[in-house]
């Protein structure tokens, strides 16, 4: 019974919290209206590329390395998709995998979105931290934490460009 009020409660206060926004978007205020459209891109940036980089940074083995690609593709363009830099297929010269032999597991840790702009097509500009532990065979493991410049088209609400361009280190546990 209580969680049956909670949830009600929860999906009347979304209800809410959309209609308020949806208005604050017409508003003739334009500050209100630009606020409401950065917020929303804020929620939608932190949504999507936490929901990208779970699947990107979490895999066990070739196969679940491999079928990363598939795992995102709802959420991401081809240009991200064949991004080689993004999604190698994880073998050596030799054509043997680099994942299997080294025994390589890894798995997200946690992300942050900042927006840095939107343009007049709603294509999002931001920056996103992105942390995930890995572990070689029965080595330690460590953490790492990469930076990533990043696109999102809010109409196809798709990824549309993921380059990574730095890394705040990396911590052996």
């Amino acid at each position: 019974m209580l969680n049956q009020r909670k949830k009600v409660l929860k999906e009347r206060q979304k209800i809410a919290r959309q209609s308020v926004l949806n208005e604050n978007l017409v508003s003739s205020n334009k500050t209100k209206s630009e606020n409401t459209q950065a917020y929303e891109a804020s929620q939608d940036l932190q949504a999507i590329t936490k929901k990208f980089f779970i699947e990107y940074f979490t895999y066990d083995s070739q196969n679940t390395y491999i079928k990363r690609k598939n795992r995102v593709h709802g959420i991401a363009t081809s240009s991200v998709l064949n991004d080689k830099k993004l999604f190698n297929n994880g073998l050596d010269k030799t054509g043997h995998s680099i994942i299997d032999a080294e025994q390589i597991t890894s798995s997200y840790d946690g992300s942050n979105a900042y927006v840095s702009g939107i343009d007049q097509k709603q294509i999002v500009s931001g920056i996103v931290e992105v942390s995930y532990s890995s572990r070689k065979g029965s080595h330690s493991s460590s953490k790492t934490t990469y930076t990533y410049l990043v696109k999102f088209d809010s109409n196809q609400r798709k990824l549309i460009q993921i380059q990574r361009v730095g890394t705040t280190g990396t911590v052996v546990n």
